[in-house]
């Protein structure tokens, strides 16, 4: 007599999105071994959008649109009429509603555009790799981001009025609350790019990545690491020019 069909589920442990998810924070190698098998998405970006909405929430009532407009014409050199400033930041006021658009928009879009540029980079060299394997490995890799939301709502609440440039050194997650920004923004954008959550999103990627492409862990790391470190120089580079 045949043996009966083993459970999918018992075979594959990580197999269920629930588990997926925590698998991520509690054991990567093998949750990343099951979404290379079966990739799948849905869970961590519903959970990483449901944060960002409730962050932005947080965030819109208390932000001091007065002080982030003048600021940045301050920034530029620009003088202009009072009645034109106001004119400015009662815009600003108006269409800031679009933050809740952007909020459930923005995981998906920024884990597709990483996901296609991870397959495009790892296929150009010759590895193995389904986009649907790495838009999966990098939604589930994205999750430690939840704690910037987190940690957004924690300290946004406690204040009465917060500038939209602060909010990147708000959380403390990062080295750029020690480099003043308005004196060096260049140095204050490197600094702001050392952060806690986005070097572990780094390490799942390369985890992920290594597992879903079968490729040595040091190549991965590699090319993922290459290509952050040519966005924060480039991220630097807009913060000289601008």
């Amino acid at each position: 007599m045949s043996a009966p069909p083993e459970n999918s589920e018992a075979a594959d442990p990580a197999a269920s999105p629930l588990a997926r998810v925590a698998g991520v924070f509690g054991s990567p190698a093998l949750t990343f071994a099951s979404i290379a098998r079966r990739p799948g998405w849905v869970l961590p970006i519903a959970i990483s959008t449901l944060l960002s909405i409730a962050a932005t929430a947080a965030i819109l009532p208390r932000i001091d649109f007065d002080m982030a407009v003048r600021e940045r014409l301050a920034a530029k050199g620009v003088t202009m009429p009072e009645e034109k400033v106001e004119q400015i930041i009662d815009a600003q006021k108006r269409f800031s509603g679009f933050g809740y658009v952007w909020a459930l928009l923005a995981n998906t879009v920024i884990a597709l555009i990483l996901a296609t540029v991870f397959w495009v980079s790892l296929k150009a060299f010759g590895w193995d790799l389904a986009f649907r394997q790495s838009f999966g490995v990098t939604s589930h890799a994205l999750l430690p981001y939840i704690g910037t939301s987190m940690l957004l709502i924690l300290f946004v609440t406690r204040l009465d009025l917060v500038n939209p440039n602060d909010l990147g050194d708000l959380t403390r997650s990062n080295l750029g609350f020690l480099v003043d920004r308005s004196a060096n923004p260049v140095l204050h954008s490197l600094a702001s790019s050392l952060d806690i959550f986005t070097l572990w999103v780094l390490a799942l990627l390369v985890i992920g990545f290594s597992i879903a492409a079968n490729a040595p862990r040091k190549r991965a790391a590699a090319v993922i690491v290459g290509l952050w470190g040519l966005y924060v120089l480039g991220k630097a580079g807009v913060a000289a020019l601008f």
